[in-house]
């Protein structure tokens, strides 16, 4: 038995592994893409203004909340490009660092083989096979490792992935929305997944009026009330919902707080607000529209519920 034949299984996990070197420009691409999805976002953004300045009523409303929505959208693909481009980078780090101990292991062993008389003799085979049986051990551990750095750079890959959803019944979901969840890019920099296009178009529209103040029985852009809000936000959406706060409760079905999803209401007796994920409401009552964190009390009033509407 040779010294090449001991340390073949440990040459195996190097050619296994890879060497972790990417092509050259092989992630450019990803930063080429938020370049110009950043400036098609800041143009949708500028159009929207545009809008809002020069299109009055429904119709104008309409078009400057999809042009957000559209800004929104191509950030939300930038960002995710860039954090691909990123853990990429640095899942290739994670091979190319374990491929250099492995590669080390091999010369070390090679190495120290070389010391050993007689290697062909029981004398030094009973050398050599502690050793290669040390080497070994020590490249598994190696690759132990790597593959949990992968798992996890693998768990980051899988936050841009549209996970597959189920209806209510636990039936496949409509087609409309059998293809995943639509994220969406919420203030805080975070992304939230909307069950459906409608509602991720009502909470982009919702969202893409913070600071709009607070005006009584209003409903309309120069101003809403909480329901008001609420209301033109699903408009934007293709949904009318009631005009009151306590009735927008009949315009969908109840959900417990764990099953919350983007685009959900949260209703009291004399108030709504509209949940947009990872643990925030946008609303307005007494202050302009703005982003709260998620609650269930509100000036004593009676708590009715997370309602979905459909």
């Amino acid at each position: 038995m040779s010294a090449a034949l001991l340390i073949a299984p440990l040459k195996a996990l190097v050619a296994t592994l890879g060497t972790g070197v990417l092509p050259p420009g092989a992630v450019d691409g990803y930063a080429r893409t938020r370049s110009v999805l950043d400036t098609s976002g800041a143009l949708s953004t500028k159009g929207a203004d545009v809008a809002e300045a020069g299109w009055l009523g429904a119709g104008g409303d309409g078009a400057a909340a999809a042009t957000r929505t559209l800004a929104v959208v191509d950030g939300d693909v930038g960002a995710a490009g860039t954090d691909i481009a990123a853990v990429v980078e640095t899942a290739a780090g994670h091979v190319k660092a374990a491929n250099s101990e492995l590669n080390a292991l091999v010369e070390s062993f090679v190495t120290a083989a070389a010391t050993v008389p007689a290697i062909t003799t029981p004398a030094g085979l009973a050398a050599l096979v502690p050793l290669a049986l040390s080497h070994l051990a020590r490249g598994a551990a190696v690759v132990q490792r790597a593959q949990a750095e992968l798992a996890d750079d693998a768990a980051r890959l899988g936050r841009h992935q549209t996970p597959a959803i189920t209806g209510v019944s636990g039936e496949p979901a409509p087609a409309s929305t059998a293809a995943g969840r639509i994220p969406i890019r919420l203030p805080d920099g975070s992304v939230a997944y909307a069950p459906n296009e409608r509602a991720a178009t009502a909470v982009r529209a919702a969202l893409s009026r913070r600071g709009t103040p607070y005006v009584w029985g209003g409903t309309t852009t120069d101003g809403f009330d909480c329901s008001g809000f609420t209301q033109w936000a699903y408009r934007q959406a293709g949904l009318e919902l009631p005009r009151l706060a306590q009735d927008q409760d009949t315009a969908g079905f109840q959900v417990s707080q764990a099953d919350l999803q983007p685009g959900d209401l949260a209703v009291w007796s004399g108030h709504v607000a509209m949940y947009i994920g990872n643990g925030q409401l946008v609303e307005t009552g007494g202050d302009p529209v703005g982003v709260t964190p998620l609650r269930t009390t509100n000036a004593g009033q009676t708590f009715e519920g997370f309602y979905r509407p459909r």
